[in-house]
C-alpha cells in the first residue's frame, strides 16, 4: 500500500518516522509551526505547516503598495532651477528614449512584471484553495511561482538607486529620496514576506 509521505516527519534524534496525524500537537502562534513528541526518544519534532494565510495578506499588500509606488517619484534632484524626478515606470521610459531597448525590456520584466505575477500566483493559489474556482492547474501554478520568483530582481534595482544617490551627492544642487523610495522599501518587505510565508515546496508537493 502506498504511503503518503506528506503526513510523515522524521525525528532527527533517533531517525524514527512519525505520522503527523497520529500524535497530539501543540500550535505555536508565533512561528506557525507544529510540535510533536517522538514516541521513541521523546524528542521534540518541529515541522512547519503547509502554508500560512499571512502569505495572502502580504501578497495583496505588495500589489497595493506597487500601485502607490508608481504614483510617487523614487528620487528627486535639482540642477539649478531644473527639478528632476525619477519614477519606476519613468526609468523604463528613459531607457527606451535613449535607445536601450533590450536593457529597458530586461528592467521592465525583472522589476515590474515578475514581482507582480509572483504576488498574483500566490493570490490565485489561495482563491483556488478556498473556492470552487479553478484558473490554473497545480503544475502551471508551480512552474509559474518559481519562474517569477527567481526572475524578480527589484531588490537589485533599489540598490542601484542607493548607489546612484551616493554618486550624485555633491554633483547636483540637491538630491533626496522621495516618497516612492520609502514605499518601495515597504513593497519589497511585503513581497519578501509573501514568499517567505508561502512554502511552495510543501504546497505543490515537489
Amino acid at each position: 500500500m502506498a504511503v503518503n509521505t506528506k503526513k510523515i516527519v522524521e525525528c532527527y534524534s533517533c531517525g524514527l518516522f512519525v505520522n503527523k496525524d497520529s500524535l497530539s500537537n501543540l500550535s505555536s502562534k508565533e512561528s506557525k509551526s507544529k510540535i510533536l513528541k517522538c514516541p521513541r526518544c521523546n524528542s521534540k519534532i518541529i515541522y512547519k505547516e503547509i502554508h500560512s494565510i499571512d502569505s495572502l495578506y502580504y501578497a495583496i499588500s505588495s500589489l497595493l503598495l506597487f500601485t502607490i509606488l508608481n504614483i510617487y517619484p523614487l528620487i528627486s534632484l535639482s540642477l539649478g532651477v531644473t527639478q528632476l524626478q525619477a519614477t519606476l515606470i519613468g526609468t523604463v521610459s528613459i531607457l527606451l528614449e535613449q535607445g536601450f531597448f533590450f536593457v529597458a525590456l530586461v528592467v521592465f520584466f525583472t522589476i515590474i512584471i515578475a514581482p507582480i505575477f509572483n504576488s498574483l500566483i500566490i493570490i490565485i493559489f489561495f482563491i483556488q484553495k478556498y473556492t470552487n474556482l479553478k484558473f490554473l492547474t497545480n503544475t502551471l501554478l508551480h512552474d509559474s511561482f518559481y519562474f517569477f520568483k527567481h526572475w524578480g530582481f527589484i531588490e537589485v534595482f533599489i540598490i542601484s538607486i542607493i548607489v546612484t544617490y551616493i554618486k550624485l551627492i555633491g554633483m547636483v544642487s540637491s538630491t533626496k529620496f522621495d516618497i516612492g523610495f520609502y514605499v518601495m522599501l515597504l513593497y519589497i518587505l511585503c513581497l519578501y514576506m509573501s514568499n517567505r510565508k508561502f512554502s511552495g515546496k510543501e504546497v505543490f508537493g515537489d
